[in-house]
């Protein structure tokens, strides 16, 4: 068995996802236009690899667990989040560390 050595590479997120937009795994939807945050287009390899991803989890959940598939919407229309309550009660406060670019919930870095 190979043991793998985690500290020869220090992961770098930024060349990641450079090599990963190179290949066209993924690109940023709309990106001619601007883009949207959140959406993403995938290229053939990432189509591939996201569909061996979703073969995977049906094959242990669905024909192992025996559980039904469903396929629902991810765009959500404001009114329902309006409706539900979640306008009204949730306020996630965000913050952007100025040094990564990284967004996080303000209550996770206070509870870290």
């Amino acid at each position: 068995m190979t043991s793998v050595n985690r500290t020869a590479h220090p992961f770098d997120k930024s060349r990641l996802e450079a090599l990963l937009n190179r290949r066209f795994f993924y690109a940023p939807a709309f990106e001619i236009y601007g883009g949207v945050a959140g959406l993403y287009d995938y290229g053939p390899p990432g189509s591939s690899l996201q569909a061996n991803i979703i073969a995977e989890w049906r094959r242990h959940f669905i024909v192992e667990d025996h559980m039904l598939e469903l396929d629902t919407t991810i765009i959500t229309p404001a009114s329902v989040f309006e409706t539900s309550g979640h306008v009204a009660r949730f306020a996630d406060w965000m913050v952007k560390d100025e040094e990564t670019g990284d967004v996080l919930r303000a209550d996770h870095l206070v509870k870290n």
